[in-house]
């Protein structure tokens, strides 16, 4: 009977051990390069000088490649949270819009570049290989709007993600993504010159990527 206790006892401690290191290939710091596929687009409206009011849309699609950063803290036997940073050396034209002043010929082009984000991002062990992750943002990016007197110089917002991390190895692993981010509204403006006149416009862009990451865990 005695044998049978501690037999007992030994395989729940091994199964509480095995349990309590099913974290153990996710925990840590870890560096990723990803590669993704970004689809922007910008809905806007546009107000002229007489308080004419159209509304219309821009989009871009493009691939994308950037570095990540994070750390995770076990938080449970199958249970992590995670922080890190991402950053995409993103250059890409989002749109381009006619100028509203009748004595130009300008046109206007939307660029946004340099990409960063900002996350934490719990985490839910579901095999010793694989781990399910949430994930909540905020991302900031840099904006050039050619031929305007004024126009936001940035643009800000918060996102979420969905991810999936299978381990490739003792410190490797692939992750696939899929993420949307819903910035502030940016604007910007054209003074009126000649027979022209004033015009502006307000936008609310949005993105989605869907990303392929490879990484190293230390």
């Amino acid at each position: 009977m005695n044998k049978i206790l501690k037999l007992s006892a030994i395989a729940l401690l091994a199964s509480s051990t095995s349990l309590m290191a099913q974290t153990k290939p996710f925990e840590g710091g870890s560096i990723a390069l990803s590669v993704s596929a970004m689809g922007a687009e910008i809905d806007g409206s546009y107000t002229d000088g007489n308080s004419m009011r159209n509304t219309g849309s821009a989009g871009k699609v493009a691939a994308l490649a950037g570095i990540d950063l994070s750390y995770a803290y076990p938080a449970g036997k199958d249970f992590l949270v995670g922080f890190g940073a991402n950053y995409v050396p993103l250059k890409a034209k989002v749109g381009t819009g006619k100028s509203g002043d009748s004595s130009s010929s300008l046109t206007s082009e939307v660029e946004v570049k340099d990409l960063y984000t900002l996350y934490i991002e719990p985490t839910f062990v579901l095999n010793p290989n694989t781990a399910l992750s949430v994930k909540a943002f905020w991302s900031h990016a840099d904006l050039s709007v050619s031929n305007v007197t004024s126009a936001s110089s940035d643009m800000e917002g918060f996102g979420a993600g969905i991810g999936l991390k299978t381990t490739t190895g003792a410190n490797s692993f692939v992750k696939f993504e899929v993420s949307y981010t819903d910035f502030d509204n940016i604007f910007a403006r054209r003074n009126a010159s000649g027979s022209g006149s004033a015009t502006s416009v307000t936008a609310d862009p949005t993105m989605v990527l869907g990303t392929v990451s490879i990484g190293y865990k230390f």
